[in-house]
């Protein structure tokens, strides 16, 4: 059963489609594989992206009001999304012009009805017609009771709302989507009594697998930290009324604590979010976010999301003269309004609930966002992490913001506005007093066609897909490694597209020599990421879903200040990954693994039990090393006789317990068995070195991908006094594909993403 979540067989590539991105055969496969439009049988039609360009365009213009509009709309979607200039999101490209029951929106949200069995049970019936549709869904669990207080049936007391996770997240993953689980976002209120049992619930690696987590923060709750103060959780309803006073430091300390070892909870800044929605009237206050967390919603509002490609509107790149190209990008940005627009009633009908159709078309949300400003960024050669940069894309973003606006006004004289539009309440939201006077003038003259209008979504393999940087992210990585398919099984480096195109055209082949503007994630102070998501955050009207990358070693108290940091500059949410923090995704695999390793353990131990060949002095010499691995710290004695040569090995995972700790226990004596017989302790470094596994972490320098990699690296150590230094990169990888099984994942702007095959789990 379970091998069906992974590929038995690779697709071939047709000749057309390698050709048409230039032979980068990861920006083709996801092409083909996730876009592409397929017949009935599933067979794909589409070779090259002109023809998903053609049918996009055709359909998207198919709700103009006649023929004339209809033919002129198509030609200028087209020129929108030709040459990658624009990406909308997959369900857009997937969806438009298919025959299956599916919608174009990736994600919804929408609350539990009502804090009873009956109101969990109808959520988890809505989530799985949605999942089946391929929408993603965000909820809130702050309506549900707290653990230990009445209920009124056998049960006496409830379970509390963190019980309910599990079911939760068990319906996302049931729910296939063409070889994909549905996404899920689950949020509370900082002031919930359960929180302590949120914040630490994915502690146990087995539950809430489907489901990512953040912690709605108040302002309250921040200057109670601040001031080392109390703070009072509390939860009533018509049957239930429970308070109670913590300080605030604690609540605050646990969820520190759990998102620098696995980087959640996240943390939204819902009086933030409140206060700036352009939408708290007439029935569309936002009660929660999608999945992402970049859209802030309400009660079952879609994410209606596509991307304008910066990296496309540069002139000149590289050179003095580079700058934007703005007549182009103006243009593209009241296309993609438009675009947008179109899709919400393209989309009418295909909506998995009748609810999302209603919200959808009464406030008219949209978000127009942004990706490949790293790329850009590097085309005018400006360093991501400078102050400049800063003000620079604050402008950019100002600019953009007024052009959408505007927009959003002719559209209003040409079809209507928003339903649910009211000027004297429009305009009194604060996001709105920030626009341009003469925008506002519109707004009370004209009516406005799209309640809001902004957002900056991950993108996920929509960025693969066009070959740029990801949403409002720098460059990951200058390159990545791909494993060669042939029996050799080496590596070779495969360079971020950009990369490729400036030492293509500057005749570079060494990356140090590449520009001090090329920097990378993982080079930047998250300081400066957070002041970069700040500036951006004031012209967003939704918000951003960007990660702020910090290096293993980094300290709790360093994570404290980027999240005040945060709050104050007012972001809207913050997202850390910590290298190495976290577990990979599903794995298969590892259940036949361990067995393997638990059965090898038992061989181990017989055969040390029967009579060998080596007679153990009394006394041996040993040096041990320690290595910090995310599983543990992990301890390599290696014991020596009067002549030097090694004769033991123990290997010992700090760790109560477990299979992982039984494996390191297990190799040691593997290893110790062999040196016994004569083995050779370099050939045991040879065998071992290079073996991947779930977790990925860096010592000084040195990548340790897996235990039996850190073991052979530690021998090495304690043999030579120094590790022989593979090719490769810090990518930070989050761990192994699910679809092609490789260990490429790597996890930005909130998403798993594979840079191997393209998998995206946040699409």
């Amino acid at each position: 059963m379970e091998q069906s979540l992974q590929k038995t067989t690779e697709v071939v590539l047709p000749k057309e489609t390698l050709e048409a991105f230039g032979g980068d055969e990861l920006r083709a496969r996801v092409f083909y594989e996730k876009y592409a439009l397929r017949d009935e049988t599933g067979k794909q039609v589409e070779k090259v992206p002109k023809q998903l360009w053609e049918r996009v365009a055709r359909e998207l213009a198919s709700v103009e009001v006649n023929e004339a509009k209809k033919a002129e709309w198509t030609e200028k979607f087209y020129w929108l999304l030709d040459d990658f200039k624009f990406v909308p999101g997959g369900r857009i490209m997937f969806g438009a012009g298919q025959s299956r029951r599916s919608t174009l929106l990736n994600c919804y949200f929408f609350r539990i009805r009502e804090d009873s069995i009956e109101g969990i049970f109808d959520w988890c019936k809505e989530a799985a017609r949605t999942y089946s549709f391929g929408g993603g869904v965000g909820t809130d669990i702050s309506l549900l009771r707290p653990r230990g207080t009445p209920v009124n049936n056998s049960a006496i007391v409830s379970s509390g709302s963190v019980s309910f996770m599990e079911l939760l997240s068990t319906t996302t993953g049931t729910i296939g989507q063409a070889g994909r689980r549905g996404a899920l976002m689950i949020t509370l209120r900082v002031d919930h009594p359960d929180i302590f049992d949120f914040i630490n619930v994915k502690k146990d690696l087995k539950k809430v697998n489907y489901a990512n987590i953040s912690i709605k923060i108040t302002d309250e709750f921040m200057s109670a930290v601040e001031k080392d103060g109390n703070f009072t959780l509390r939860f009533q309803n018509e049957k239930v009324k429970t308070e109670k006073t913590v300080r605030a430091r604690e609540v605050w300390n646990s969820l520190v604590k759990a998102a620098w070892q696995s980087d959640e909870p996240g943390l939204i800044f819902w009086d933030t979010i409140k206060r700036d929605s352009t939408t708290e009237y007439n029935g569309m206050a936002v009660e929660g976010v999608n999945p992402c967390s970049e859209q802030t919603l309400e009660n079952y509002g879609c994410c209606c999301l596509g991307s304008i490609n910066l990296s496309s509107f540069v002139k000149d790149a590289f050179t003095d003269r580079a700058s934007v190209d703005w007549s182009g990008l103006s243009k593209a940005a009241q296309f993609a309004t438009r675009f947008l627009d179109n899709v919400l009633d393209y989309n009418a009908d295909k909506h998995p609930l009748p609810q999302q159709k209603t919200a959808s078309l009464w406030s008219r949300r949209v978000g127009v966002g942004t990706t490949g400003l790293g790329d850009m960024l590097i085309k005018l050669g400006m360093k991501y992490d400078d102050e400049a940069t800063v003000e620079f894309v604050d402008n950019l973003f100002e600019r953009l913001k007024n052009i959408i606006y505007d927009y959003s006004t002719d559209l209003a004289v040409e079809k209507g506005p928003a339903p649910a539009f009211d000027a004297d309440k429009h305009l009194a939201q604060p996001f709105i007093k920030r626009l341009d006077a003469r925008v506002r003038d519109k707004i009370r003259a004209q009516g406005i066609r799209n309640s809001a209008l902004t957002t900056v979504p991950p993108v996920g393999s929509g960025s693969i897909f066009v070959g740029s940087s990801s949403g409002v992210e720098p460059v990951f990585a200058l390159y990545y490694t791909r494993r060669s398919k042939s029996l050799s099984e080496g590596e070779f480096k495969v360079w971020h597209p950009l990369v490729k195109e400036y030492m293509r055209v500057f005749r570079i082949t060494d990356e140090n020599s590449l520009p001090a503007y090329f920097v990378t994630a993982h080079q930047i102070k998250p300081e400066m990421r957070v002041r970069m998501q700040a500036a951006i955050q004031k012209h967003i009207d939704t918000a951003i879903s960007s990660t702020v990358n910090l290096p293993q070693d980094i300290s709790t108290e360093e994570v404290e200040k980027i999240y005040f940091l945060a709050w104050k500059l007012g972001c809207k949410g913050i997202t850390i990954y910590r290298e190495g923090s976290r577990e990979g995704i599903l794995e298969t695999a590892n259940v036949d693994k361990k067995k393997e390793a638990g059965a090898a353990a038992a061989r181990a131990e017989a055969k040390q039990e029967a009579p060998s060949v080596f007679e153990r002095p009394k006394v041996l010499t040993g040096r041990t090393l320690k290595l910090k691995l995310p599983q543990g710290g992990l301890y390599v004695t290696a014991n020596s006789d009067e002549a030097g040569d090694m004769k033991e090995v123990f290997v010992t995972l700090g760790k109560l317990g477990g299979d992982e700790k039984a494996d390191a226990e297990a190799i040691g004596r593997l290893i110790s068995l062999y040196l016994q017989h004569g083995g050779d302790i370099q050939s045991v470094v040879k065998m071992l070195k290079g073996i991947r596994g779930k977790y990925v972490s860096w010592e000084e320098g040195v990548q340790l991908l897996s235990i039996p990699d850190a073991v052979a690296k530690a021998l090495e150590v304690l043999t030579s006094g120094k590790v022989n230094k593979e090719s490769s990169t810090p990518l930070m990888r989050g761990g192994t594909c699910p679809d092609c099984n490789e260990n490429a994942i790597i996890f930005e702007s909130g998403c798993y993403k594979c840079t191997s095959c393209g998998y995206s789990k946040c699409e």
